[in-house]
């Protein structure tokens, strides 16, 4: 079976009832490619620009960055003569604007952080006998209280973006993620396992999830793909 993206399963949640039989039927019959895949939960090379430049401003704290890569689109726009990449442009510009007011102070750790590399094996979750696709592209790990702790970030770009309660999706798989491949050597952080929806520079943290600020909705969407 083809893997399944997080993405996809919030297209399932948003079909309508006859549509989701049909589109899980899709996701369950699919073959697996044979070559690895576009990483679409990045969603290729169309807001790679913007989502580079975000996870930077996190790693090294220099929000100058954002105000750097803007200059360097808008040159590439004012030379460019293909409306399609135009609009690339402009919506990776957009991102970055409005990523200038979000505080990354306030989600990440005040001590010295190491980031980690991610395993290509290990992206690959299986959950209720359906092979999700997680790949986080930051992740990092710091000492305190004498203990290894880890946290993640993960950027999610996508057009007009999306509710927060499908963003929590991706913060639980997050968090699953980390546990499953992560915790025999560290402990995970349920403060700093984030996701990012780059569109709306919003983001949900796992332990809003735990407070029941957010619904968990993995195992919900996987059983009635399954029962589709």
């Amino acid at each position: 079976m083809q893997k399944i993206t997080v993405k996809e399963l919030v297209s399932f949640r948003r079909k309508s009832a006859r549509n989701k039989k049909s589109f899980a039927y899709k996701l369950k019959s699919r073959q697996a490619r044979d070559k690895s895949d576009v990483d679409s939960e990045g969603g290729g090379d169309y807001w790679i620009t913007s989502t580079s430049c975000v996870y930077n401003v996190f790693k090294y704290t220099d929000d100058k960055l954002y105000d750097n890569k803007i200059e360097e689109l808008r040159a590439k726009l004012t030379i460019s003569g293909d409306k399609r990449i135009k609009d690339m442009y402009q919506r990776n510009i957009d991102i970055l604007n409005s990523f200038k007011d979000f505080d990354f102070y306030e989600i990440k750790p005040a001590e010295t952080l190491t980031f980690e590399k991610v395993t290509k094996a290990y992206t690959i979750l299986t959950i209720k006998h359906l092979p999700l696709y997680v790949n986080p592209r930051l992740i990092f790990s710091f000492n305190k209280n004498g203990k290894k702790v880890l946290g993640a970030l993960w950027l999610i770009p996508q057009l007009e973006g999306f509710k927060k309660s499908e963003l929590g999706l991706f913060c639980e798989m997050l968090f699953r993620f980390l546990i499953k491949n992560y915790s025999n050597d560290y402990q995970i952080s349920e403060e700093y396992c984030i996701a990012i929806d780059t569109y709306n520079a919003q983001k949900v943290i796992y332990s809003e999830l735990l407070r029941g600020d957010l619904p968990f909705l993995i195992d919900k969407t996987l059983e009635e793909i399954n029962d589709s």
